[in-house]
C-alpha cells in the first residue's frame, strides 16, 4: 500500500476493442521510446506508475505486437489531464507520452507478448469486492429511507428492494469464490470475466430501481 500505480490501457481509439491501441514503443539501445496517448486513466494524477500496453511490432497481429511496460509517472514526457466528470468528480484521466524513455528492464514478460500479461492482471484484478461493498452501502441507504417512506412506496418497492439486495449477495458469493481461487493458486479467467459483467449490469439495476 506504499506506492500508487494506474493502468494505461485504454485509448481514444482503443476501448472494447482494446487490441487496436497505437501507443507505440519503439527500441533504442537498452530503453524504448514511446510516443502516444491513453485516456480514461484511473487515479493517473495520485499514481506514482503506470502499467501501460503499447505496440511494439507494427506490422505484427494486432494482439501478438503489444509488449508490458512499467513506466514512472515522474518520467520527462509524461503529461496528466484531468476528465471530470457531470457531477464534478476528478477520477479519470487523459495521460499523454512524448518521447518517454523506459527501460527494457521494466518490460514484463516477453517483447510482443504483453496482451497476455494484461489480460492475466485483469483477472487477478477483477474479485469485483470492492464494488460489491459500494453497492451495499448504497442499498443500506435505500433501506433506510424506504423504512420512512409511506405505506404505499414501500409496499410498491419491497420485491424490487428485495431483489437487488439478493443480486448484492450472489455477486459478493462470486468475488469470495474468486478470492478463494486466488488463494489456491488457480486462475481465475472466465470467472473474474463473468463478475465483472454481472456486477456491471446490477450497478444499473440498482440506480434504476432508485
Amino acid at each position: 500500500g506504499k506506492t500508487n500505480w494506474c493502468q494505461g490501457f485504454s485509448e481514444p481509439g482503443a476501448g472494447s476493442d482494446l487490441a487496436s491501441l497505437t501507443t507505440r514503443a519503439v527500441r533504442d539501445g537498452d530503453e524504448y521510446v514511446v510516443n502516444g496517448q491513453k485516456i480514461w486513466t484511473s487515479n493517473a494524477h495520485h499514481a506514482e506508475w503506470i502499467a501501460l500496453l503499447v505496440r511494439t511490432d507494427p506490422d505484427a497481429p494486432k494482439h501478438r505486437g503489444i509488449s508490458f511496460l512499467l513506466v514512472n509517472m515522474k518520467s520527462p514526457g509524461v503529461t496528466v489531464r484531468p476528465l471530470v466528470n457531470m457531477a464534478g468528480h476528478h477520477h479519470f484521466n487523459e495521460t499523454f507520452f512524448e518521447d518517454v524513455r523506459v527501460a527494457v528492464g521494466n518490460r514484463v514478460g516477453e517483447e510482443n507478448r504483453g496482451w497476455y500479461v494484461g489480460a492475466t492482471l485483469l483477472d487477478f484484478e477483477r474479485s469485483g469486492v470492492a464494488r460489491t461493498g459500494a453497492q451495499r452501502r448504497t442499498l443500506e441507504i435505500f433501506g433506510r429511507w424506504l423504512k420512512s417512506a409511506p405505506p404505499v412506496v414501500r409496499g410498491r418497492s419491497r420485491l424490487g428492494f428485495a431483489d437487488v439486495v439478493i443480486a448484492n449477495n450472489v455477486g459478493r458469493a462470486l468475488g469470495y469464490r474468486i478470492g478463494d481461487m486466488q488463494t489456491r493458486g488457480q486462475h481465475p479467467s472466465y470467472e473474474a470475466s463473468m463478475v465483472k459483467v454481472f456486477q456491471s449490469e446490477l450497478s444499473q439495476r440498482i440506480y434504476n430501481f432508485g
